[in-house]
């Protein structure tokens, strides 16, 4: 009777009384029954003592000592004197039609969310269909769609390839101010990205201040036309990238005309960065090849007022004029290279300049996108759309 109190410490579940404990080399078996003697009827509240019959439920439950630990529960079927129905009593500690307690199934979450269902189910000596089931019922039950969205006020908008070369993409949101994920949805087209928004209700696309994307042209036409009270803003990532490119391009051209000139190698990453992050051998680097190539200078040091403006400007409006002078600026000096960026300024003024407001950028969705990425590799894959996002909304709280 001592061993059978020591039990019930251990299992911690004041309900049960046990009647046996059955030890073998890899398991404890258990044996045992429910404490109360009556229970209220399903139907009409009624109290009832009268058992029908009764039959035994195995139950996994945490493991002790390294061994499985499985919870042989006598449950009883009622019968009802009052409304003449028979109901089965319920267990607190595990759900209808279940082969385990729900501190079983929070355990196997923990182990399998962030691994395979394979490696999760070798480490539980579990089926791998059953640790599926039990990570997506979980994630669901903790993703609460309906708070996330209804806390987001500025959101940040990107894309991931689902499938390599299939020219499927998922779109991301995210809540810029918790750096939380809201959503993955399985498309980012237009039409669908409306349909979606608009489902959600006027209230949600009324509290939307600000919309973070990149140069995708559906998300600005998306931003426009179901958040129209919101301020878009590109991506400060996305407008340096392309200002980037611009100087590779130029870069390029010196290496492919001058492939001897020993200082023009190595440049590409010095030119990416700003000047004043430099270090002293990147400076004495840069100079050389400005000595070699004053146009480089003159190429480099337009992006990097490029920079300023954004850097420095708290008003747009302030902001556009000191675009405008750029861009004026830039074809006075027949800086053919910034061609290509200084037409995307004709339509995306407005949205760079928004950004010296208050300085909101699309980062915490690109560190978001590398979650989503980190477990599709783990999974091997993740070829199920609603699998991948559910365990990425669980995983990224």
């Amino acid at each position: 009777m001592e061993e059978l109190h020591i039990y019930e410490a251990l299992l911690n579940l004041p309900e049960l009384v046990l009647d046996g404990v059955k030890l073998e080399k890899n398991r404890i078996e258990i044996n045992c029954h429910l404490r109360v003697e009556s229970r209220k009827c399903t139907n009409c509240g009624n109290l009832c003592s009268e058992v029908h019959q009764c039959y035994t439920r195995r139950l996994r439950d945490l493991n002790m000592a390294a061994r499985e630990v499985y919870l042989l529960v006598k449950v009883r079927q009622f019968y009802c004197k009052n409304c003449h129905r028979y109901f089965t009593e319920s267990l607190e500690f595990a759900d209808p039609n279940k082969s385990h307690t729900h501190r079983q199934e929070d355990f196997m979450f923990m182990v399998g969310r962030k691994q395979s269902y394979a490696e999760a189910a070798l480490i539980l000596n579990t089926p791998p269909k059953t640790v599926e089931r039990v990570v997506l019922a979980a994630c669901k039950k903790s993703a609460a769609l309906e708070a996330r969205y209804a806390r987001v006020r500025r959101l940040g908008i990107d894309e991931q390839s689902h499938r390599k070369g299939k020219k499927k993409y998922l779109c991301v949101l995210t809540d810029l101010d918790r750096g939380t994920l809201v959503d993955i949805l399985e498309s980012r087209k237009k039409e669908d990205l409306i349909a979606h928004f608009e489902s959600l209700g006027k209230d949600f696309c009324a509290q939307i201040t600000d919309v973070s994307c990149d140069y995708w042209d559906a998300y600005i036409s998306v931003a426009k036309t179901c958040f129209p009270q919101a301020n878009i803003i590109l991506d400060r990532f996305h407008v340096t990238k392309l200002l980037n490119a611009c100087v590779d391009d130029f870069r390029k051209a010196l290496r492919k005309s001058a492939p001897s000139n020993e200082n023009y190698r190595k440049l590409k990453w010095i030119l990416y960065k700003q000047y004043h992050t430099l270090s002293d051998q990147e400076l004495d680097e840069l100079d050389l090849a400005f000595q070699d190539c004053p146009q480089l200078k003159e190429v480099y040091f337009s992006r990097e007022k490029f920079h300023h403006i954004l850097d420095n400007n708290e008003e747009v409006q302030k902001a556009m004029q000191d675009i405008d002078r750029w861009t004026q600026d830039i074809q006075a000096k027949d800086l053919i290279v910034f061609e290509t960026f200084t037409k995307t300024l004709k339509s995306t003024k407005q949205y760079i300049a928004n950004y010296v407001q208050d300085k909101l950028s699309n980062a915490v969705t690109e560190g978001l996108n590398n979650l989503i990425r980190s477990i599709r590799r783990i999974a091997f894959g993740m070829p199920n759309f609603e699998h991948l996002r559910w365990r990425a909304l669980a995983i990224s709280d």
